[in-house]
C-alpha cells in the first residue's frame, strides 16, 4: 500500500461530499441507519440520497468495536473520480485521488488506533486539514461489534466549515462521479483489508429544512418515554425538560442520571412543573448515586427498590422497577443505567453482561412471583462493546417465553436510530437507549427517538418546544406507545 501525493491541483473535497455520488440511484428506498442492510438494492455498497451518503461495508475475520482502537478503519473519498488530484491511494491495481478521509480509531503518531473517530481533507498540493467529523454528520451503526456497518456523511458542509476550507472546497456538478473504498489497517500502518472500490453518479445535493414531525400518542396507548437526563440537569435547567416532557405527554418515564433525588422530591417536581389530570408518583432507587427512577402518572401498584448485584453481590447495578397499573393490566417496568465505556471483550462489555444477566434473572423472577405479563424495561445501556448485553436483557422474559422485543425508534424527521450525540466527543453518534417490550401481548402502535432539530418550525410552534430542546442532554428522549395486540 502506498499514499502519496499527486500533481498540485486543489481537490473538491468537502463540497465534493455535496454531491458524492456512490453507487446506487437516488430513487432507491430511504435508507434505515440502523446497522441493518435488509432495504439495500442488491449487491450495493454506496448509496447517494439528496442529502446523504450512505457506506456499507463488511470487514472479515471476528467483529470488533470500531471506535474501540481495536484496529483503524479507514473511508476514503475520491470525491471527484480524480487520480490526479487529492493524494494518491493504490491497493492492488485500483488507485484513488483521496480527496476526503474519516477514521474510525484513527491513528496516533506512532501508529497505533486510538478510539472514536476523525477527518481530513486532502489538496493535491500537500494542504491537510483536520476537522470534526460531526461537522459533516458523520455517524455509523451499530455501535457495537457487528459483522456489517452502515456508515454515513452530509453532502452539504456548513459555512464554518467552507471558511476553514477556503480554496479547499468548490462545488461540483450535478453529474460527478465519486469513488469509495474502506480500509482497514494494523498499527504497522499495514493493510489488513479494503474492500473494492465502489463508484457512482450523484443527484443534484441539497440540504432540506427540518420538517420532521412530533408523533401523536397513539389512541389507547400506552406511552413509555426512557430519558437520560445527564448529570441531574433538570436541576439547573428545568426549561427543556417541562418543554419536552410535556409535548410528549408521557405515562411512565424512565429516567437516568437523575442523581440525588428521593422519589417524593422527583414526583414534586414533575406534579409542580408537569402537572397532569391526576397525580405523579416516583420510585427512585435508594441509593442516591444510582440515578435510575420511574416515573408515572398511572397507579404504581409496587415500587421495585431491592437492590440487584452482580455478579455475587459484587457491585450494585444501576436499576430500579415498579409495577404500574394499565388498561391492559399490571406491567413491570424498570429502568437502567449499564456500565459505560470499553469495547468488544473489554471488562467494561463484560460488567454490562453481568449487569443485564442480574436484571433479567430479578424481572423474571418478580413476573413469576406476581404473575405479572406485560414488561417494558428501558435505558441507557452503553452499547458500545459487543450485543450481548442487550439479548441477555431481553431474553425469555415475554409471558410466552420468548424473547423481549427492541423498539425500533427512529429518529424524528431521520431514519437514523441514534440516541446519542455530543459534537465535542471524540464519538460518533450512536444508539445507546434501547427499549424492550412484551410483544406477545403489546404492538408498538409507534417508536422514536426527539430530536428536536429536526422538528419543521411551524411543529416546534404547535407543540411548544425549542429548536435547541433537546440539546439539554447528550441523550435523546426514546418514545415508546404500547398498545394491546388485536
Amino acid at each position: 500500500m502506498t499514499f502519496t501525493r499527486t500533481r498540485a491541483v486543489l481537490a473538491p473535497l468537502l463540497v465534493s461530499l455535496m454531491l458524492l455520488p456512490l453507487g446506487a440511484c437516488a430513487e432507491a428506498p430511504p435508507i434505515a441507519l440502523d446497522g441493518s442492510a435488509r432495504e439495500w438494492p442488491a449487491g450495493a455498497g454506496v448509496i447517494v440520497e439528496s442529502e446523504h451518503v450512505y457506506v456499507r461495508f463488511s470487514p472479515p475475520g471476528e467483529p470488533i468495536t470500531l471506535q474501540g482502537g481495536q484496529r483503524t478503519t479507514r473511508l476514503l473519498f475520491d470525491t471527484d473520480a480524480d487520480t490526479t488530484t487529492g493524494v494518491e491511494h493504490r491497493s492492488g491495481d485500483e488507485t484513488l485521488g483521496v480527496d476526503l478521509e474519516i477514521q474510525i480509531s484513527p491513528a496516533g503518531r506512532d501508529g497505533a488506533p486510538g478510539v472514536g473517530t476523525g477527518a481530513w481533507a486532502f489538496a493535491s498540493n500537500g494542504q491537510k486539514v483536520a476537522f470534526s467529523p460531526s461537522e459533516i454528520g458523520f455517524m455509523f451503526s451499530p455501535t457495537y461489534s457487528s459483522r456489517e456497518y452502515e456508515a454515513r456523511v452530509r453532502r452539504v458542509i456548513p459555512e464554518g466549515l467552507k471558511r476553514r476550507l477556503g480554496s479547499m472546497t468548490r462545488t461540483l456538478g450535478s453529474t460527478q462521479r465519486v469513488r469509495v473504498r474502506v480500509v482497514q489497517i494494523d498499527r504497522d500502518g499495514r493493510e489488513l483489508w479494503a474492500s473494492g472500490v465502489m463508484e457512482a453518479d450523484a443527484p443534484p445535493a441539497g440540504a432540506k429544512p427540518p420538517a420532521g414531525v412530533l408523533p401523536p400518542k397513539a389512541p389507547a396507548g400506552i406511552r413509555v418515554v426512557s430519558h437520560n437526563v445527564l448529570r441531574s440537569s433538570p436541576e439547573t435547567n428545568p426549561g427543556a425538560f417541562v418543554r419536552l416532557y410535556r409535548a410528549l405527554e408521557p405515562d411512565v418515564i424512565l429516567v437516568q442520571e437523575w442523581d440525588g433525588w428521593d422519589s417524593d422530591r422527583l414526583a414534586a417536581w414533575f406534579n409542580e412543573r408537569v402537572p397532569i389530570e391526576g397525580t405523579w408518583s416516583a420510585v427512585a432507587h435508594e441509593s442516591d448515586r444510582a440515578g435510575v427512577a420511574v416515573v408515572s402518572r398511572l397507579p404504581i401498584r409496587e415500587a421495585l427498590t431491592e437492590t440487584v448485584s452482580a455478579p455475587g453481590g459484587k457491585w450494585p447495578v444501576r436499576f430500579v422497577g415498579a409495577i404500574v397499573e394499565t388498561r391492559e393490566g399490571p406491567m413491570l417496568v424498570g429502568s437502567m443505567h449499564l456500565k459505560c465505556c470499553g469495547s468488544s471483550g473489554s471488562s467494561e462489555d463484560e460488567r454490562r453482561l453481568h449487569e443485564t444477566k442480574a436484571i433479567n434473572e430479578y424481572v423474571g423472577r418478580v413476573m413469576d412471583e406476581r404473575e405479572i405479563g406485560l414488561c417494558a424495561l428501558a435505558g441507557d445501556l452503553n452499547l458500545v462493546g459487543s450485543r450481548p448485553p442487550l439479548d441477555t436483557l431481553r431474553g425469555g422474559l415475554d409471558a410466552d417465553g420468548s424473547d423481549l422485543e427492541p423498539a425500533d425508534a427512529v429518529v424524528t424527521g431521520d431514519s437514523s436510530r441514534h440516541t446519542w450525540t455530543d459534537d465535542r466527543s471524540l464519538f460518533s453518534p450512536g444508539r445507546l437507549d434501547w427499549l424492550v417490550y412484551s410483544d406477545s401481548t403489546l404492538r408498538a402502535a409507534g417508536a422514536f427517538a426527539l430530536e428536536t432539530e429536526r422538528l419543521s418550525d411551524d411543529e416546534l410552534r404547535r407543540v411548544g418546544l425549542r429548536r435547541d430542546d433537546s440539546r439539554v442532554s447528550d441523550h435523546l428522549a426514546v418514545v415508546v406507545d404500547l398498545v394491546a395486540r388485536d
